[in-house]
């Protein structure tokens, strides 16, 4: 935390070395295994506290020390939205009975949306959530936690080709890539004329702070929902009249597609995140899987519980540390289905038969994502100046 100088006597010396000894093992080994609303007030502690649990070096060591930060970790926290409002959902397996509802907290946003503008949930990412607007003039980045949030303008070039085109098909996706330390979202515009297809990619780089377009030229395929992050690859459910039904994946380091033939006569329904690998739903034959692909090719299927109806608009997410997944289920209103989702619902997959229970449930249509409390902020981390703590800290 300091250096020592050169001309201290050796008392003086060992006394600052185990200062610093001292320092690395409370910032290093034990805040950064604390809960962001407690770091957050030991900001308040002194300029030094400050600098260092605001530096980059200590919010990445904080997200790298989370239980839940791994992909593949057990999921125990959603970021849940409807049309108008925001929460967070925290579910415990050893919480087997009492009102779940008193788990469901109500954000406060803190920014309004147009009255003709509806917002869609692209992804979470390392505490980040993703929102981008139906009129695609904008995306923000927010971090529930912290709270701290930004709205990014869209590329003028990708609003220009969307605002002129009549037949068109839009989605986004939004993810980290660790190799160049980057957040990256990505737009994606399909515009059909005649028999012609062009697809226009447009990213934004949180690092460089700008828009790059890529011209995708005449793809011959359509991607559909939303970009679903696993392993720092976007991956879209696609079909195209030469192929047939395909998965398509963008690696967010060196952003480049690729097309990944599926061997299956029916297209996934809807694609989710299963333990940190890539699930997709399927219905074939009257049988109801999901099927969780595992590199190198290796695919595993759960069964879907009987009387448990998914449909496209459908989320999965899971595992729980008891192997429980969350889904999102259509409302049965008097026998008849209402759809798209409104209600959140566990699978136990270890229950033989295999069971799932109603948690939550909702007046609007919800989306879900899993999340991971963090202190990432929503844009590229200036390193605390002296400037900043005298800002934080004003002298008496």
């Amino acid at each position: 935390m300091g250096n020592i100088h050169p001309h201290t006597s050796k008392k003086e010396q060992v006394i600052e070395q185990r200062s610093c000894l001292f320092d690395d093992l409370i910032f290093q080994e034990i805040l950064t295994r604390l809960p962001v609303k407690s770091i957050l007030r030991f900001k308040s502690i002194s300029k030094q506290w400050y600098s260092t649990l605001s530096s980059s070096n200590f919010v990445n060591a904080h997200l790298i020390k989370s239980p839940f930060s791994h992909p593949s970790a057990p999921v125990n926290t959603l970021f849940i939205m409807d049309l108008m409002n925001f929460y967070v959902f925290s579910y415990d397996d050893d919480q087997l009975s009492g009102n779940l509802e008193d788990n469901l907290v109500k954000l406060d946003p803190r920014f309004s949306v147009e009255n003709d503008d509806r917002l869609q949930l692209t992804g979470s990412c390392n505490g980040l959530v993703c929102l981008t607007s139906l009129t695609r003039n904008y995306f923000i980045l927010w971090n529930p936690a912290t709270p701290k949030l930004h709205k990014y303008a869209s590329d003028e070039y990708y609003l220009k080709r969307f605002n002129k085109a009549t037949n068109y098909f839009i989605t986004s996706g939004f993810g980290y890539a660790s190799s160049v330390d980057d957040y990256k979202f990505i737009g994606i515009l399909t515009i059909r004329q005649g028999n012609v297809q062009t697809t226009i990619g447009c990213i934004f780089s949180l690092r460089e702070n700008r828009w790059r377009n890529i011209d995708l030229g005449h793809n011959p395929y359509f991607l559909f929902g939303q970009g679903v992050l696993v392993s720092e690859k976007l991956y879209w459910r696609a079909h195209s009249n030469q192929v047939g039904d395909l998965l398509v994946s963008f690696d967010l380091a060196v952003e480049r597609f690729d097309m990944i033939k599926v061997n299956r006569t029916n297209m996934s329904d809807f694609l989710g995140v299963m333990g940190g690998c890539l699930g997709e739903c399927k219905y074939n034959k009257g049988d109801k899987l999901i099927h969780i692909l595992e590199p190198p090719a290796v695919v595993k299927s759960i069964s879907i519980p009987n009387g448990l109806t998914l449909e496209i608009f459908s989320q999965i997410i899971g595992f729980t540390k008891t192997d429980k997944y969350f889904v999102t289920l259509p409302f049965n209103y008097k026998g008849t289905i209402i759809f798209p989702s409104r209600i959140l619902g566990i699978v136990d997959t270890r229950a033989r038969p295999m069971q799932y229970r109603i948690i939550l449930r909702f007046n609007e249509y919800i989306e879900i994502a899993r999340y991971v409390p963090s202190l990432v902020m929503p844009f590229q981390i200036e390193e605390p100046s002296e400037d900043r703590c005298n800002n934080y800290f004003p002298a008496p």
